[in-house]
């Protein structure tokens, strides 16, 4: 069985890899249009004792804080209230569902593309297959037309021969 087309797995593999690298690096978006996975998720709420609160229940959900600087906790002061800014790991358990649901996609993306790889490779081998026979077909007539033409010439041209009292 020829090889071309079949799935390769190392490059599923690297292609998986890539978008989980891409997932632990990213905060997650939830805007419409927007979307997509990050392992970190952000926070805005209202006020220090709202955000204390929230923060503590996150992180009885399972969340964890993040020592990077861009994840670290941000106020932003308002004209009459604060704002704080909460970005935090995903808890493991949904990480591991969200890492294997992206691995999944992956995977359905490529098989996808490579059927639809085949599908046109199919069609132009069709194509050309087809585009060849009926060039083979045109040939084949004009070559009939000639012989025709040159078995209609040769007797006509006896036939003037023979009236020319020629052989």
């Amino acid at each position: 069985m020829s090889q071309l087309f079949q799935p390769d797995a190392a490059h599923l593999k690297r292609l998986q890899d890539v978008e989980v690298e891409f997932y632990k690096n990213r905060t997650q978006c939830n805007i419409q249009g927007r979307e997509q996975l990050g392992m970190m998720e952000s926070f805005e709420i209202q006020g220090l004792q709202q955000a204390l609160d929230k923060y503590a229940e996150l992180i009885s959900e399972g969340y964890t804080p993040s020592a990077e600087i861009e994840h670290l906790p941000k106020m932003v002061a308002g004209p009459l209230i604060d704002w704080v800014n909460l970005s935090l790991r995903k808890p493991e358990s949904q990480v591991e569902q969200e890492i294997a649901q992206i691995k999944a996609q992956v995977e359905s993306d490529y098989l996808a593309r490579l059927e639809a790889e085949k599908a046109a490779c199919v069609a132009k081998e069709v194509e050309s297959l087809l585009a060849s026979e009926r060039r083979k077909r045109q040939q084949a007539e004009l070559d009939a037309k000639a012989a025709q033409e040159a078995e209609e010439y040769a007797r006509v041209e006896a036939e003037v021969l023979a009236a020319l009292g020629g052989k």
